[in-house]
């Protein structure tokens, strides 16, 4: 695991809501560099590179892939 120097501030989690088929999911997502992770306490995580995408609307493409994965996961 990476540590980082006293100088640098590790990256913060931004809160991140969707609502699928009426139900409400959250989650926090952070940016480091070109990559950005969601992270659910429920669901899991998941990371993706930036792109051109705002990492607000990725990260809400992201948890609402975790919600389907979730979903099928729970039906199987």
């Amino acid at each position: 695991m990476a540590r980082h120097k006293s100088i640098e501030r590790p990256p913060q989690g931004r809160g991140v809501r969707i609502i699928l088929a009426g139900e409400s999911h959250e989650g926090t997502y952070t940016v480091n560099g070109p990559m950005i992770t969601v992270d659910s306490v429920l669901l899991g995580s998941k990371r993706a590179p930036l792109g051109d995408a705002t990492p607000e609307m990725l990260a809400k493409l992201l948890l609402a892939e975790l919600v389907y994965e979730f979903q099928k996961r729970s039906a199987a």
